[in-house]
């Protein structure tokens, strides 16, 4: 479908992150290629969605970075036990909406992890989610933009430390029918890659064993997606400054991360998937692996609190 680079599996802080993000979408529509790129940051990393309020972040302190990205939903950590996920394709008419690309990455994503021995797991394209066992294990959210569009995502390979997140950020309780279900809870439950894979390999020590599944997954995903077939790209001193003199022209020097100012016009992008280009930022909103699964299917991924 597409002639790929792939831009390797990084740790940089957020911000270049970020940045990167929206440089591989500009390689996307001035070389009609798609990319594909994973990552991780140096440090805890807070990012709220386009459309979000500041208020949801309880505290910002030196313990994390924090920043807004370009995509929509709600507040998502990344830490040392995710695995982030980029694809950035042209608008060259592959895809006709954007429903299209998020089900074809899912399902990339899906073959890949199932083949590497992960059961009962599916893609969930209406809360644009990877469920294992109906539990969400990964969480996607999209950029359809004029001349390209994104997607990106968070995987767990390892478990949150939910109690840090819980300080740092709203987790939402639900009041289905005559119970309370936790965001709080919902996180401790949930299934991780590392807890699922190569458990009977002996000879990887325990604390190599999340990198060692990471790079598993990220070759399984690369091949699913490439047929092996790409360029290789790096990430160096130059990509990144090309990448923040990218993102100066329309981000930094402004409120964007407190207030998203300036926002998006049409013509940059066709759509955000559930955001106004210029709506009010929206408040009180849960984490954003479940921001989109709706009562009945999180009533089943956590038992109901016995407290309340």
């Amino acid at each position: 479908m597409f002639d790929y680079e792939y831009w390797g599996n990084n740790i940089l802080p957020i911000d270049d992150n970020m940045a990167i993000e929206e440089y591989l979408l500009d390689e996307s529509a001035k070389k009609n290629v798609a990319t594909v790129r994973f990552w991780n940051v140096n440090k805890d990393s807070v990012v709220i969605g386009y459309g979000e309020s500041t208020s949801n972040i309880k505290r910002v302190d030196s313990s994390f970075d924090f920043t807004r990205r370009i995509t929509g939903g709600s507040h998502v950590q990344f830490d040392k036990n995710c695995l982030a996920y980029t694809f950035t394709a042209p608008r060259d008419g592959s895809f006709r909406h954007f429903d299209d690309m998020r089900k074809y990455y899912a399902e990339k994503i899906v073959d890949a992890l199932s083949d590497l021995g992960i059961d009962d797991i599916v893609a969930d394209n209406k809360a644009s989610t990877i469920n294992v066992d109906g539990k969400v294990i990964a969480s996607h959210a999209m950029f359809w933009g004029v001349d390209s569009a994104l997607i990106h995502g968070l995987m767990l390979i390892d478990h949150y430390d939910v109690d840090k997140l819980y300080e740092r950020m709203i987790l939402k309780d639900r009041k289905i029918g005559k119970n309370v279900y936790r965001e709080y809870d919902a996180l401790k439950s949930a299934p991780a890659a590392k807890d699922l894979l190569f458990t009977d390999k002996t000879d990887v020590p325990k604390d190599r064993k999340v990198d060692y599944v990471k790079e598993k997954i990220v070759d399984r995903i690369l091949e699913k997606v490439t047929d092996g077939r790409y360029v290789k790209r790096g990430i160096d001193g130059s990509v990144i400054g090309a990448s923040r003199r990218l993102v100066s022209s329309t981000h930094i020097g402004t409120p964007w991360v407190s207030k998203r100012a300036p926002p998006y016009t049409s013509d940059i992008v066709e759509a955000i998937p559930g955001e106004e280009l210029a709506g009010k930022l929206k408040k009180d909103l849960g984490y954003c692996m479940y921001i989109e699964v709706p009562d009945k299917d999180f009533s089943k991924m956590v038992e109901p609190a016995d407290d309340l």
